[in-house]
């Protein structure tokens, strides 16, 4: 599992580089890790730093290995489930909304044996068969039906399409909680357990959703598992993350309004688009409770198998954007099931582009180029967003000739004169002279891909709890450089540094937009009355960690943090510089947040650390 050799060699190697953390070995006794702290002035931080050590030299593993790693689901555990769903203090009764057509037999019986199986018994099982041909599914529902009077069946005289059937079905549920499945799927047998446990825990959520993954037609294989972020509204509006399988309050579902037989194909996307419109607490359970079986011709296989889902997905997100704002444009991305949905910008708000510089040149495409000319000419000549202001902080020793490139363009001068380098307090000197009503920080080594970039980040400033919006970067040869920030162990890594710039991600990671704890400060768009209250750039941090601390004094707030694909510039760091921290900024930055972000809500802690590509790694813990 982790190669102890290697562990003991690095250990050796970083005892005296790390011994003001306070330990000084780990050993191998009994065939265990043991941790041994020479000074007790922070045990805990001492192990969190050691924990990363070994997360980061562990291997990647297979799913298969996963399943069989970490999902315990023996007849002791699941024996262990049914006295403890007994025992709960609140016992409330989900209703399984399912249509059926046409199932083919075993799969039809593997469907309701999933929902039999399951170890917490307050469900009914509702069941709406849209007048199947088939004979079989009405002698097979008859028999669960007699055989189980928590099932409940009704039989439609005509066919009226899924959205029809589920409402159909739906209109017979009795429970506080509605869980939507699909005929030919299988859930764990945990599934309602551990919805129940959750409302034990908040009797107020609202909606709970889970991981998932993918069957074979014939079940025997699982493979393609999808470990969500927890809630990530603006996720939601990139793609139908949260999919299967879900826990939905009965009296929103009832004011929302069921199902739309207009949008059949993306009903369940555009029902959760108006479902959270209305709710207000929500939870992600990281365990795998759904089995999404592939069959022919099916949304599970491919997208490509059915065009007008795509169709109905867009104008359900159309109709949503339109309710929560004003539709710019909702279209589909290089991926399918993946969309680029945009609001349009409220007013005409100046932003300011603060952008500190050294005045710097650097070898670009073969030739040597001035940074800080190559990214102002970039903003001024690409950029459609006209309420720009730039302002410069310089350390008052900018090239005559970098001056008189700049002249033609209206460029605010700041000159932070201060002895000692320190990034941060030149951006927050740089804000102070700022008048815009938006701040977007920029590296002078950036340069514009997309005209639209500010008008993509803006629209998701503007929006209600949306603190900062960072950019989708490239490298110089167009691999990736950062499309959001993970953490572990209380550290922060960019996800997915160096993979194709095509590279879609992980469920449209890298593609779309979605919500992290942080983005990189490199190119970062946040409200100005946000940022004074956070109280800006947190000086002490000199050199790294100051754009990772301002997003999580941010997310502290109660903000949510957004990454966008559809804001793209070039970010001319080295691909292969070595990148150097200064220990004594992250000695710092783990005693300010270390404790917070041992785990990562956006990043599930069953992936691997270092490097953060969504890869299924050990724990390390």
């Amino acid at each position: 599992m982790i190669n102890l050799k290697r562990i003991k060699f690095l250990v050796q190697g970083l005892r005296n580089l790390y011994t003001q953390y306070g330990w000084r070995m780990l050993i191998q006794k009994g065939g265990k890790l043991v941790w041994v702290a020479v000074s007790t002035r922070d045990f805990k931080h001492t192990r969190r730093i050691l924990s990363g050590i070994i997360s980061r030299h562990s291997t990647a593993i297979g799913y298969t290995d996963w399943i069989r790693l970490y999902e315990k689901l023996d007849e002791v555990e699941l024996a262990k489930q049914k006295e403890l769903a007994h025992a709960l203090r609140y016992k409330p009764k989900f209703s399984i909304v399912v249509p059926t057509y046409n199932t083919p037999n075993q799969i039809l019986i593997e469907f309701a044996e999933s929902v039999l199986s399951q170890t917490y018994p307050n469900w009914e099982l509702c069941i709406a068969d849209d007048a199947s041909s088939d004979h079989h599914v009405q002698i097979i529902l008859d028999q669960y039906a007699a055989k189980d009077e928590r099932i409940k069946v009704i039989y439609r005289t005509h066919n009226g399409h899924i959205a029809e059937a589920t409402n159909t079905a739906l209109a017979s549920a009795t429970g506080e909680y509605i869980c939507l499945m699909d005929h030919d799927d299988t859930i764990a047998p945990n599934a309602l357990y551990e919805f129940a446990l959750r409302l034990n825990e908040d009797p107020s959520l609202d909606f709970i959703y889970s991981d998932e993954d993918k069957i074979s037609f014939d079940s025997a294989l699982r493979f393609d598992s999808h470990f969500k972020p927890d809630w990530s509204p603006e996720y939601l509006e990139c793609c139908m993350y949260t999919a299967h399988f879900a826990c939905y309050r009965t009296e929103i579902v009832r004011r929302t309004g069921g199902f739309r037989k207009e949008f059949n194909g993306a009903q369940d996307y555009d029902f959760m688009l108006r479902f959270s419109e209305h709710m207000k607490k929500t939870a992600h359970i990281s365990k795998i409770l759904y089995h999404w079986r592939t069959i022919p011709g099916s949304t599970a296989t491919s997208m490509d198998n059915k065009g007008y889902v795509l169709d109905a997905a867009i104008r359900a997100l159309e109709e949503h954007l339109g309710r929560t704002g004003r539709l710019a444009f909702v279209k589909s991305s290089h991926y399918k099931g993946c969309f680029h949905a945009r609001r349009q910008i409220e007013g005409s708000p100046k932003v300011s582009i603060v952008i500190p510089s050294a005045g710097r040149d650097s070898l670009i495409r073969g030739k040597n180029l001035d940074l800080l000319v190559n990214c102002i000419a970039s903003i001024k000549e690409k950029s459609t967003y006209s309420n720009l202001e730039i302002v410069v902080v310089d350390n008052n020793d900018l090239r005559n000739e970098t001056l008189a490139a700049l002249s033609k363009y209206p460029v605010k001068f700041v000159h932070f004169m201060a002895p000692v380098f320190n990034v941060a307090a030149k951006m927050n000197l740089g804000a102070k002279h700022a008048s815009g009503e938006y701040l977007l920080f920029l590296n002078d080594d950036t340069e514009v891909i997309t005209p639209d970039w500010i008008e993509a980040m803006l629209s998701l400033a503007q929006r209600p709890g949306v603190g900062a919006v960072g950019a989708k970067l490239f490298f110089e040869d167009d691999t990736l450089q950062h499309v959001g920030v993970a953490f572990c162990n209380g550290l922060p890594d960019h996800i997915r540094r160096g993979y194709p710039g095509d590279d879609p991600g992980y469920f449209f990671s890298s593609e779309g937009q979605r919500n992290y704890l942080a983005v990189t400060g490199a190119c970062v768009l946040l409200n100005r009355k946000l940022f004074q209250e956070v109280s800006g750039f947190e000086e002490a941090f000199a050199v790294n960690y100051n754009d990772i601390d301002l997003c999580l004094k941010v997310w502290q707030k109660g903000y949510r943090n957004v990454y966008t694909g559809q804001a793209m510039l070039y970010h001319f760091e080295s691909r292969n510089r070595k990148r150097e921290v200064d220990i004594q900024e992250q000695d710092l930055f783990l005693e300010r947040w270390g404790n917070s972000v041992t785990k990562d809500p956006y990043y599930s802690y069953y992936f691997r650390a270092d490097p953060p590509n969504f890869e299924l790694g050990y724990l390390s813990n």
